[in-house]
């Protein structure tokens, strides 16, 4: 007869993987990980590995989609109940460390203005490469220029 925890990992394999992941990122001080924790209750280390995945298909297993992906709301935060969430990729790119800098929330403002493509984030930082403000970058509507249309010299 297979424990509790061995029906639960099997039932919930995905769930299983994505906490198995954190606990390596935390646990082997992957680039960026080196000051970020996991609390006592989900830390294998510290509860042990049966109860401390117990313990996390309690707190997040009600809301997991295989489609979402663990994520901090708080990138400078730690691996606690209150501090993460279920997200989508797009919803963690834009959630890391460098958007919560005054360029990084710029450069998204401009995404969400002119679109996500390369086109905008190019266009973004040459603009701040030739001097242009943060704000300026991105919120000045781009030129638009038709079809064959030519530079005008200055």
């Amino acid at each position: 007869m297979a424990s509790f925890f061995t029906q639960v990992r099997k039932h919930n394999i995905r769930l299983w993987q994505r906490w198995y992941k954190m606990q390596q990122r935390v646990h082997q001080k992957y680039e960026y990980y080196e000051t970020v924790k996991i609390c006592p209750e989900w830390d294998m280390e510290v509860s042990g590995p049966e109860q401390a995945f117990l313990n996390f298909w309690e707190d997040m297993g009600d809301d997991f989609d295989e489609e979402l992906t663990l994520d901090r709301i708080n990138p400078n935060g730690n691996y606690e109940p209150h501090n993460c969430r279920w997200a989508s990729m797009k919803t963690q790119n834009n959630n890391h460390r460098f958007h919560h800098t005054e360029r990084g929330r710029w450069l998204l403002k401009a995404r969400a203005l002119w679109g996500d493509g390369p086109t905008t984030r190019t266009r973004f930082w040459r603009r701040v490469k030739r001097g242009w403000s943060f704000k300026d970058a991105a919120i000045k509507p781009p030129k638009n220029r038709g079809p064959g249309a030519k530079k005008s010299r200055k």
